[in-house]
């Protein structure tokens, strides 16, 4: 490491360590700005997290909220590497001079880990809420208690625990998620294989919306993943896992159809995701390994092949994308 990039390092851990309000932004900020010497190969990833989660914990921000605010903030640095001035380092007063505004534009904000794993672990299975079990019986009819079976099996939905308290975020203008009846909650995964953020789905089929997400959160860049899914974003290509494809469907009932096909006690079929608006991206994307069989699922109105070109080009020359045909519609 050089003298520079020591100072510019040093600079912007005193700034986060001075940090009093805004923790989640100068944590992100920071790590952004250091993620650019690891994009250059100017600081290691694992030193350059070591620095900045000593400092963010030291602010008084939990471990894990810091720790997925700094992964992200140096996986959004290191796309645009950092250029180290040729010549001899001096000025020992050093302020980094980085324009981080294209940076900060590329900050989402997600709940708190934290927070999104304690309703995650404190929920039930669907099988245990007789609401959700009805939900699941209207919607997939003769094939309900089999895909309760598998949801549960795959651990791929949820049912929060009536009288359970929810924080701030996971509510609409009509109150809590439980009380607007959106009982079954999903996953949202990101291109690092971290399960960041929930949705919610209604059990009244007259409720809308149907669907609901972190009230003041972004759910951009997240996907529905199967176990499968999963281990791919966070860049495990399973040895066992051929044939290798892939199937990208729309909403969680058309997701949960197809993630719950795996009959097997080890996960071996195709990897599922699903989408919905600014959920797919490049970086979800460059997950998937070349040479896959990709089949779109999406559905066949102006939103879903919207959808499906985006897939298509991010994919382009890589994988074998296939489309599904308006017959092959799930309809639900």
């Amino acid at each position: 490491m050089t003298a520079y990039v020591r100072a510019a390092v040093a600079a912007e851990i005193g700034a986060l360590r001075g940090s009093s309000s805004g923790r989640a932004c100068a944590v992100f900020r920071a790590a952004a700005s250091i993620g650019g010497f690891v994009g250059a190969g100017q600081i290691e990833q694992s030193e350059a997290e070591g620095l900045l989660l000593d400092a963010a914990t030291g602010t008084g921000l939990p471990e894990r909220e810091a720790l997925g605010h700094i992964r992200r903030g140096i996986r959004c640095g290191e796309r645009t590497p950092r250029a180290i001035p040729n010549g001899r380092f001096r000025d020992q007063t050093y302020v980094p001079k980085v324009d981080l505004s294209a940076l900060i534009d590329q900050a989402i904000k997600r709940p708190p880990s934290g927070e999104v794993e304690a309703i995650w672990s404190s929920s039930l299975p669907v099988g245990s809420d007789p609401e959700v079990a009805r939900w699941f019986r209207r919607r997939f009819g003769d094939e309900a208690d089999l895909i309760i079976e598998r949801t549960e099996l795959w651990d791929l939905a949820r049912a929060p625990r009536s009288g359970h308290s929810l924080p701030r975020w996971a509510c609409s203008r009509g109150g809590s998620w439980m009380e607007t009846g959106h009982r079954v909650i999903f996953r949202l995964w990101d291109d690092g294989g971290q399960a960041v953020s929930l949705r919610a789905r209604c059990t009244d089929p007259a409720t809308t919306p149907k669907s609901l997400a972190p009230a003041g959160f972004s759910v951009k860049g997240l996907v529905l993943a199967d176990p499968v899914g999963a281990q791919l974003l966070s860049g495990i290509v399973p040895d066992w896992w051929d044939p290798r494809e892939a199937v990208v469907s729309e909403g969680e009932p058309d997701w949960l159809t197809w993630a719950a096909r795996q009959r097997e006690a080890e996960a071996q079929g195709p990897a599922c995701f699903g989408v919905e608006a600014g959920a797919w991206s490049q970086e979800i994307a460059d997950r998937i390994p070349d040479g896959c069989r990709v089949v779109i699922r999406t559905h066949h109105d102006e939103p879903g092949e919207r959808y499906a070109h985006q897939i298509v080009a991010t994919l382009h020359g890589r994988c074998q994308v296939f489309r599904s045909r308006p017959s092959e519609e799930v309809v639900r």
